[in-house]
This record gives structure tokens, C-alpha cells and sequence, in this order.
């Protein structure tokens, strides 16, 4: 039965009017970079509602495990950020077991040093840890809540532009 099918799709491509597709091809240039700035845009709203949403979350004491600075992504000739990540575990407690899960934590800095520097205050450090009621894998940790007992000093206008009051779980 597919055998007899397949002539007729092929019929119906020959009737498609190919130029006007290809018409619109030179700005599929445009398209990209238009579709990639829609898309950091989704992103940013996102993360601002989920750490919104977190704020009322439960509070688990959490653990910074292990830390590390990863370069960032280079956008069309600006600074590359540097992000300071450390993973993070933490217990819950759900009935008379008590289940331990993890999670990731990524923050932009301007320079390595700093990244560092700030990595450094947190390591083996306990810090709070916001589980989603009813799913407690799904967690996150406020840069707000980090920056009340780990902030660093700014040493430049660079400094107060990277240090945003998000959320940058992963």
C-alpha cells in the first residue's frame, strides 16, 4: 500500500512553487539572530520566575561539594564572562527516610580571579537550598540567599553589573 502512495506525494512536491521559498532564503540570516534573541529572552523570563517561584519553596541545608570556573560563551565581539559552578548536595527528609539529592549552580563573574575568589568562601560551606514541594530533586539556590553570607566586595562597575539577584541552577 505505501508503494502506491509515494507517486502521489511526489506529484503533490511538483506542485509546490519553489520560488517563493527561496525568495525568503537571504534572510534566514535574520531569522537566526532574531530566533536566538527570542530565545535568551524565554530564557531570562524563566529563570526570574522560577527563582520568584523558589522564594516560597522549602529551605534544605545544602552542602558545596566540589567547585569550578568554566569560560563562558563569546557573543559577537563582547567580554566573555566566566562562570563559577560548584555542585551542591542536600537531604531531605520524607517521612521516616531521608532521600539526598544534588543539583548545579553556575554564576557569571567578568574575570577568573574573582570567580575564584568567590568559589573559595563557599567551598565545604553549608548554604540553603530551595526543593520544589512534592518534587524535591527539583531544586535551586538563590543568588540572594548565597550573596547574604558569600558576597565579594566590588572592586569595579563590572562587579555590580555581574552580580544579578537570580537564580542560576541548572
Amino acid at each position: 500500500m505505501p508503494l502506491l502512495a509515494t507517486p502521489d506525494i511526489f506529484e503533490l512536491l511538483k506542485g509546490i512553487k519553489w520560488t517563493s521559498f527561496h525568495s525568503l532564503w537571504p534572510l534566514h540570516n535574520v531569522f537566526g539572530v532574531f530566533g536566538g534573541g527570542l530565545a535568551e529572552v524565554a530564557r531570562r523570563w524563566v529563570k526570574r520566575r522560577n527563582a520568584r517561584l523558589a522564594q516560597h519553596w522549602p529551605i534544605a541545608d545544602g552542602m558545596v561539594q566540589s567547585i569550578d570556573v568554566k569560560t563562558g560563551v563569546k557573543f559577537f565581539g563582547s567580554t566573555r564572562p566566566f562562570n563559577a559552578t560548584f555542585h551542591y548536595f542536600y537531604s531531605v527528609q520524607d517521612g521516616s527516610e531521608v532521600n539526598r539529592y544534588s543539583g548545579d549552580f553556575f554564576r557569571p563573574f567578568p574575570d577568573k580571579e574573582r570567580a575564584w575568589e568567590w568559589l573559595e568562601m563557599l567551598k565545604n560551606q553549608q548554604i540553603r537550598v530551595h526543593y520544589q514541594p512534592g518534587h524535591p530533586e527539583v531544586s535551586t539556590v538563590l543568588a540572594a540567599d548565597l550573596d547574604s553570607h558569600f558576597s565579594l566586595p566590588a572592586r569595579s562597575p563590572e562587579d555590580l553589573l555581574f552580580a544579578r539577584p537570580e537564580s542560576y541552577s541548572q
